[in-house]
């Protein structure tokens, strides 16, 4: 079982569309595939919840994945979500169905709509409501704790930060505000150890394949055409991404590439040659850190707090009611503002100044974003209370010193975040590289009991006992690299082996992807 990043839609937290899953009305025998503990992941629910993921892709107008593919990464999406579920019953994290009942009430408000009109939404979708808010707890608890266990632990430090600035003012590019590039990909995979003639055969295979792919006019089809098995080539729809989302390697070969173009040489990394495709780009990228700019909003909002006696619907209905006057003209939303609104700003007409992006609480800010000047949302609820918001006016501005700092901070405590949760959630789950803590049941069979069908010949016994000090010694490899790429004095004293040491960091993660992977196809054949 392989605890990795699944890139899927989250079960409809912010968006309606992604509620819920298809109920199959003609239930015969539920089939157990995985056994995480004392839980079971069955074959109804991998179904239903691939079915979920097509519906969502096909809504994106985005490619599927090969289905072999789909099916593994549902089915480890699957598995470590009962992992993490397990974790949060263990560490006491519960979602009320108070809690349950604000959050949703939350959604239809973001999606302008009463909590019965959207109850009605989900079940016309083909959800039952209980089975909705029963995916949603979850979501919901996951999030919970991830925030207790590993959200307040990561830190960023200003040595981490300098280091960062240095890097982008030195040519590198910093991806202001939205700006994305969607990339797709084929990677033919080096043997490990491979010898030079390997190498070489490789890097030709790969060259071999740039070419040919240059005049076709699907990548993507082209790539699923010779991505059969064993042959050593894989392709990924790698979607939208920020470039601070992205391997530097990524970056940097596409600087100059527009859409709908191939990236003109082959990439080499510890995993093999990569060809590029730029699908898309979206937004304008800024080369000097000290000249960013991002898009500014000047917004005034009234606020209506949470507090004691005024229900979610009294709030809604009088903001929806100031709204109403706005728009016909009975009455200016400034001195509504001074008179109703309970912010400090309310002394100024609920002015609240330019933001720039990431200053205001996420709900405020895509509420904002999505209007117009001069427009007038509908009622916004967040965690301070009932918001009505109006843009005022919106300009491109340039990152002040302090702004840049504060950018900086938060690209690098995302990177942070995801891979302490990875970290946190393997330690857990497998406190000792011993067994794994999922069994995965092949398709099709019911579940047993009896030994494995083989067992781990003499090699591969060997290899198994030699694979966690492998795995230990990648790791302190991995820290010790970190740790000197944090200094910021390292790039500025010697370039180029700051380069080096991060092209090494790259590698190693690769050779400690592969080790793990391996030792977790020996253990599983192992016998318990």
């Amino acid at each position: 079982m392989k605890l990795v990043k699944i890139v899927l839609c989250a079960l409809g937290l912010m968006i309606l569309g992604q509620t819920g899953f298809a109920q199959n009305k003609n239930r015969a025998i539920d089939q157990v595939i995985a056994i995480v503990d004392t839980s079971l992941v069955t074959k109804l629910e991998l179904e239903n919840r691939i079915t979920l993921i097509e519906k969502q892709f096909k809504a994106a107008n985005r490619p599927l994945p090969p289905s072999a593919d789909l099916r593994e990464q549902v089915l480890e999406r699957l598995v470590s979500e009962r992992i993490q579920l397990n974790l949060a019953k263990e560490s006491g994290v519960k979602v009320s169905d108070k809690d349950l009942d604000r959050i949703i009430g939350n959604i239809a408000g973001q999606n302008k709509l009463s909590p019965a009109e959207f109850k009605d939404k989900i079940e016309k979708e083909g959800s039952t409501f209980a089975k909705y808010k029963e995916e949603l707890r979850k979501e919901v608890q996951l999030a919970r704790l991830r925030e207790r266990e590993v959200d307040a632990r990561v830190q960023v430090s200003e040595s981490e930060i300098d280091s960062y600035i240095a890097e982008k003012d030195r040519g590198r590019l910093l991806q202001a505000g939205n700006d994305e590039i969607y990339l797709a990909q084929m990677l033919v995979s080096l043997p490990a150890n491979a010898s030079e003639s390997e190498l070489a055969a490789t890097k030709k295979k790969a060259e071999d394949i740039l070419k040919d792919v240059g005049s076709e006019k699907d990548f993507l089809a082209y790539g699923k055409r010779i991505a059969t098995p064993g042959s050593g080539v894989r392709v990924e729809d790698l979607g939208y991404r920020t470039l601070d989302r992205l391997p530097q390697l990524f970056v940097d070969a596409t600087q100059g590439v527009g859409s709908n173009q191939l990236v003109s040489r082959v990439l080499q990394s510890g995993a093999g040659f990569h060809i590029i495709k730029v699908i898309d780009r979206k937004g304008s990228v800024v080369s000097n850190t000290q000249n960013i700019v991002v898009t500014q909003t000047q917004a005034r909002h009234i606020l209506l707090r949470h507090r004691n006696g005024v229900t979610d619907l009294e709030a809604q209905r009088r903001l929806n009611s100031f709204r109403d006057q706005i728009k016909v003209k009975a009455a200016d939303f400034a001195q509504l503002a001074k008179k109703h609104s309970e912010d400090g700003s309310a002394p100024n007409g609920g002015n609240l100044g330019w933001m720039s992006p990431g200053e205001l609480v996420p709900e405020f800010e895509q509420a904002m974003n999505q209007l117009n000047v001069g427009e007038v949302s509908d009622p916004v609820r967040t965690e301070f209370g009932w918001h009505l918001i109006q843009v005022i006016e919106r300009r491109q501005a340039q990152l002040s010193a302090d702004k840049q700092r504060d950018y900086a901070r938060a690209t690098l405590r995302e990177k942070k975040l995801d891979q302490a949760y990875q970290d946190w959630l393997r330690q857990k789950s497998l406190p000792k590289p011993n067994p794994a803590a999922a069994k995965i049941v092949k398709d099709e069979e019911p579940v047993k009991k009896s030994s494995p069908t083989r067992k781990l010949n003499n090699k591969e016994q060997k290899e198994l006992e030699t694979l966690p000090a492998t795995i230990e010694t990648l790791e302190k490899e991995q820290a010790s690299i970190a740790a000197q790429l944090a200094d910021p004095s390292f790039y500025q004293k010697e370039p180029a082996a700051f380069n080096k040491a991060r092209e090494k960091l790259e590698q190693i993660e690769q050779e400690h992807a592969r080790a793990f992977s391996r030792w977790e196809e020996l253990e599983a054949i192992r016998p318990k």
